[in-house]
């Protein structure tokens, strides 16, 4: 996967410093509609409960890389192709799951395909809070970055989804990582703060996405991160999301666990990366680079989710990603009101 990102911040250079424009009456997404209450949800695997609780018995989460539909190799154009059905299967999975929180990496916005934050808020009825992380220049300001997306037609970044009838979002706050990964492309976080039942209280959660630039570039970014968790972190329960682009053990990984983090799949490691394609028969993923992290919560129950493909109108297999999806359930103690 590295290879395509290459490519694709090589030509988001090309593009910025050229100066072309992309035609659409599509915007990025800088405008988001609050959604309205969660409608009721499909009852299919997994399921924590049969029905929605009057209060909230425990705390559902998941988070996938969805895969950019962003193509850069006029020999496989699969990725934009099958986008909207790719998009398409992660909504089904995900109210089958029915969660409270979801994070996402490679959400984008594109003059041809619009914005997946969007559709995915307005079809999962949650809150979405974004940061952009590319096209992102040094020296130029947020609103000028915003502006350079817009005319080249892309925008990617770290996307959370909250269930916010039930988990009232407090607040959020961004940051980029240091080092960049290239002079065009720096690597963003974002932490968000919800409220929970009383027995809970305010839960941190945190978010980002590394790659490029090799193992030790990347530790230093996860280094970063977690400078960046310790200065937000309020003092609850806290939950990073984080696709490191590297397995359980590397520097990125122990940068975090050394924060006192706990991994709810640590000796199961579902792999999550990466399928070289998204049609057809693939091989099974090889490695876990995507994380659910936890500190003063423990989950009851972890596992992968977006392993099974669904299938084109001609019959042939499709996967939502080229990476595997997380979740995990943490349970909230009972008689906590709101």
């Amino acid at each position: 996967m590295l290879t395509r990102r290459a490519a694709l911040v090589g030509l988001l250079a090309a593009v910025a410093w050229a100066g072309l424009a992309a035609c659409s009456s599509s915007t990025p997404s800088d405008s988001y509609a609050r959604p309205v209450e969660t409608p009721e949800p499909t009852p299919t695997r997994p399921v924590p409960t049969p029905e929605p609780t009057p209060e909230p018995t425990e705390f559902r989460v998941a988070f996938i890389n969805l895969m950019s539909p962003v193509q850069t190799d006029a020999n496989d154009t699969s990725a934009g192709d099958t986008f909207d059905q790719r998009l398409q299967l992660v909504i089904d999975e995900l109210r089958s799951y029915r969660p409270d929180l979801v994070g996402f990496s490679e959400a984008t916005w594109t003059a041809k395909h619009g914005s997946a934050v969007a559709k995915l808020a307005a079809e999962l009825k949650m809150e979405p809070l974004f940061v952009q992380a590319n096209p992102w220049f040094a020296g130029r300001t947020e609103q000028q970055n915003r502006e350079l997306a817009k005319q080249i037609g892309f925008e990617e970044g770290e996307l959370v989804l909250v269930r916010s009838d039930r988990w009232v979002v407090l607040g959020a706050t961004p940051a980029w990582l240091n080092p960049r990964t290239s002079e065009t492309e720096g690597r963003a976080a974002l932490h968000v703060r919800i409220k929970g039942p009383s027995a809970v209280g305010t839960v941190d959660v945190f978010i980002t996405h590394l790659t490029g630039g090799g193992e030790r570039l990347r530790g230093q970014q996860a280094e970063s991160f977690a400078e960046f968790v310790r200065k937000q972190r309020t003092g609850g329960p806290a939950i990073i999301l984080a696709d490191l682009s590297d397995p359980p053990g590397s520097p990125a990984y122990q940068a975090l666990i050394g924060l006192g983090f706990e991994d709810p799949l640590a000796g199961i490691d579902p792999p999550t990366c990466c399928r070289p394609g998204v049609i057809g028969d693939q091989p099974e993923p090889t490695v876990r680079t995507s994380f659910i992290l936890s500190a003063g919560w423990r989950a009851s129950v972890a596992a992968a989710f977006a392993t099974k493909p669904g299938r084109l109108p001609d019959g042939r297999p499709l996967y939502a990603s080229d990476h595997n999806g997380v979740w995990a359930l943490f349970p909230v103690p009972k008689g906590s009101g709101q």
